[in-house]
């Protein structure tokens, strides 16, 4: 339930100041509460690079849940050169962005049983391909998720930043640590500042913590952002990537009439944009450098100050 709050930083506010606020950063324009069907306001990965396989059992908005977009993945993966889903808008240039997510099994019970079932934030370098001009070794992107990753049946965060570009093996990485609360009901942040990327979580027992940053000159100046899923990654790996990135995988390779085994919904509250003011105290300054930039630093005008430095009298900026 979204629940209308005053937060601190803005006693001093009046709705006046806070509207010109919203108004004057235009990347506003891209929110969704997912109040209504509004599905149609996105696009998806599958749609503008023409793939012949539909690899989301559902996809839809304000539909199964009041309120909430809903993404159930068939067996899907996003490694190298396998193509996943992704539900995304374009942004350009910096940005943050802030969701929250509940990621479970599919039965809504706990975490995912199959290894790396998450849900998430995603960045992406869009590709002017189809199936047909497609080759290997294209994709960029970076994403910040939460379910079951290397340690089915647990809550865990993956962070991913990929780049398949043999010059550049600098910027692919992995990093998975537990949920704060062990569970699966998260904030996530993600900022694009310049060259870096920082990620960010929050859950109801925490505080917001950075969860990773790196540095990603290699990004261009477009970039699709939007909700990832995957799961099932024990029948993706055996499959081969054009089989993966061409079908819809209900069967698992090779065993005709046996079903894959795909185990993980995810359900986004809303999605909110803005522009961000990084402090001129931090300018020249190495962003992916812990030693350079200390966390608490980055969260001066990351996570709670980010939504807050833009929340007018009545919205309800945090969920929880």
């Amino acid at each position: 339930m979204k629940v209308p709050f005053v937060l601190p930083i803005l006693a001093a506010m009046t709705l006046g100041t806070s509207a010109t606020l919203l108004a004057a950063d235009p990347l506003q324009a891209l929110n969704d509460e997912f109040e209504t069907d509004s599905l149609t306001d996105w696009s998806r990965v599958k749609d503008a690079e023409m793939w012949p396989n539909e690899q989301l059992e559902v996809l839809d908005i304000d539909v199964t849940r009041d309120g909430w977009m809903t993404m159930v993945p068939y067996t899907n993966g996003w490694y190298e050169d396998y193509r996943g889903p992704l539900v995304f808008k374009e942004v350009t240039g910096d940005f943050v962005v802030t969701t929250r997510v509940q990621a479970t099994n599919r039965a809504g019970t706990g975490a995912p049983e199959r290894s790396y079932s998450l849900a998430g934030l995603m960045i992406r370098a869009p590709r002017a391909i189809t199936p047909a001009t497609w080759t290997a070794g294209g994709e960029k992107y970076s994403f910040l998720s939460i379910g079951s990753a290397n340690t089915p049946g647990t809550f865990q965060y993956e962070v991913k930043s990929t780049s398949n570009e043999d010059e550049l093996p600098e910027y692919s990485r992995l990093d998975i640590s537990a949920s704060d609360c062990s569970c699966g009901d998260t904030l996530l942040q993600t900022a694009r500042l310049g060259q870096y990327v920082i990620q960010l979580a929050k859950t109801a027992t925490g505080d917001w913590r950075i969860v990773n940053r790196y540095r990603r000159p290699d990004l261009p100046a477009v970039l699709q952002v939007g909700f990832v899923t995957y799961t099932d990654w024990p029948n993706v790996e055996i499959t081969p990537v054009e089989t993966h990135n061409t079908t819809t995988l209900t069967e698992v390779l090779g065993q005709p009439g046996v079903p894959t085994q795909p185990d993980l919904r995810a359900q986004f509250e809303y999605i909110r944009f803005l522009t961000p003011e990084v402090p001129p105290v931090f300018a020249g300054l190495d962003l992916a450098n812990a030693a350079e930039v200390s966390d608490a630093e980055l969260l001066s005008f990351l996570g709670e100050n980010a939504v807050s430095a833009f929340a007018s009298v009545g919205d309800f900026w945090m969920a929880f």
